[in-house]
Parts: C-alpha cells; sequence; structure tokens
C-alpha cells in the first residue's frame, strides 16, 4: 500500500541543479520544484496557515500531523517566525504526531519541544498530542489510538507533513517492516534500519484520509521519486 491521496496532495522537492526541473512549478494541489529548500519551507507555512483559516470556518478545532526527521526542522523555523508576527488561533490547533522512534535519546518529540514548542508558547501542551514511549521502549499504541478517537472523532487530519527517505519510505512505513501491533489508525513495527528499528506510526489509511496531505522532498538524490509522485505512480508497496 502507499499515499494515494494525490487529489489532495501537495509535493515540494528540492534539487540541487535547478536546470534539471522547471524553477517554479504549482504547489496547492500540485507539484512545486525549487532551488532553495527555504522556499519550500516557507510555501508549505503559507499553506498550514491557510488551512487553519479554512477548516476554522466549518470547524471548532484543527488536526495537524508533522513527521520526524531533519526535513520538518525547516517547517518549525518557518512557522516560528511567522507566529512570532502573526496572531494564529493555536488554542484551537491540535498537533500530533506521524512516527515516533521508542528510543528516547533519538525521539522524534525532542525536536517537536525544542523547535517548536518552546519557541511558540501559545500552543497548549494539552493539546500537543506525543505518541507514548519511555526508556524502554514503545508505549501503548492503543492507548494513542483512543486518545486520537476522542479528541477527534472523525479520526482524520486537516493537514499532515510527511518526510520522504532516500528509500523511498514516508513515516515510519518501511519496506518489509514487521507489524508488532496494530489498531485502526496507528501502528507499532519494527523497521529495517540502525537508528531506533522500533516505531510508532500513523497507517496508510489513515494518511490517505487527511483533508491534506504534503510531503516534502529534500536532496537531488531523491529526484526520481519525485518523478514518480508527480505522475501519481507508487513509490513503494507495504
Amino acid at each position: 500500500m502507499a499515499v494515494t491521496n494525490f487529489g489532495k496532495f501537495l509535493i515540494a522537492g528540492y534539487t540541487e541543479n535547478p536546470m534539471e526541473q522547471e524553477h517554479i512549478k504549482f504547489f496547492n494541489k500540485a507539484f512545486m520544484v525549487s532551488d532553495h529548500e527555504e522556499h519550500l519551507y516557507e510555501h508549505v507555512v503559507h499553506d498550514v496557515v491557510r488551512v487553519i483559516g479554512e477548516t476554522l470556518e466549518s470547524s471548532d478545532n484543527v488536526h495537524i500531523a508533522v513527521s520526524g526527521g531533519s526535513t520538518i526542522l525547516g517547517v518549525y523555523k518557518y512557522l516560528v517566525a511567522h507566529s512570532s508576527k502573526n496572531s494564529l488561533p493555536w488554542d484551537k490547533v491540535h498537533i500530533w504526531q506521524v512516527d515516533e522512534r521508542c528510543e528516547s535519546t533519538h525521539a522524534n518529540a525532542r525536536d517537536l519541544k525544542k523547535f517548536l514548542l518552546d519557541d511558540i508558547p501559545e500552543i497548549p501542551l494539552s493539546q500537543v498530542h506525543f505518541m507514548p514511549i519511555s526508556d524502554t521502549g514503545c508505549g501503548d499504541i492503543a492507548a494513542y489510538q483512543k486518545e486520537f478517537s476522542s479528541a477527534n472523532p472523525k479520526r482524520k487530519f486537516n493537514y499532515i507533513i510527511l518526510g520522504l527517505g532516500s528509500d523511498g519510505h514516508t513515516a515510519s512505513l518501511f519496506p518489509g517492516s514487521k507489524t508488532i501491533s496494530e489498531t485502526a489508525d496507528f501502528k507499532h513495527v519494527e523497521v529495517v534500519t540502525s537508528t531506533s528499528p522500533k516505531r510508532l506510526t500513523v497507517t496508510f489509511d489513515l494518511i490517505n484520509r487527511s483533508d491534506w496531505v504534503s510531503v516534502l522532498v529534500v536532496g537531488s538524490e531523491k529526484t526520481r521519486y519525485n518523478q514518480r509522485y508527480q505522475t501519481g505512480k507508487e513509490v513503494s508497496s507495504f
């Protein structure tokens, strides 16, 4: 299975050689390539702000999911900068994790706290939903499912920000991963990687139910995945 929600799909691609592809293409519901990754972060933040406003026109809350890894740090940086100059209704925003490494020293929550939450104190910590891990490993994914279903009865994200690995994986949905336990929307998996092989992650079903899906692809070595996403082809099967 793979991400198939291409009708509401936003892909941001970065290449070190802008002559390989067009400098800028469509962005909303489409595809963008830039020779400056800062352009991608800036546009994603603008899109997040837009979705927050549009969602609150008909809903009481907004549910946003953020991935781990290094690419999301650029989004955090620009979101902090935007929030310092513009008022956002953070009291109505719920933040969820796309995936988590079940080792506290490598946890994605560390970056979420350090680079976003510490710099935007207006975000209520009670509305930041950390995946359950401890020093001894993964927590109960069923408890996270219950928390998600309670806070978000529609069980969908209004906006989800994903990254892309060099092997084409997104979230912690790796080729050949072993499912240890699974709920309707989340998985406890063991993946083939040297860093924190035990992970918690969203499922493809949950990704594809999202109102908006954004995939940030940073690095010229991932250009082939940009091209496959643009044509609507699956990158990998899981």
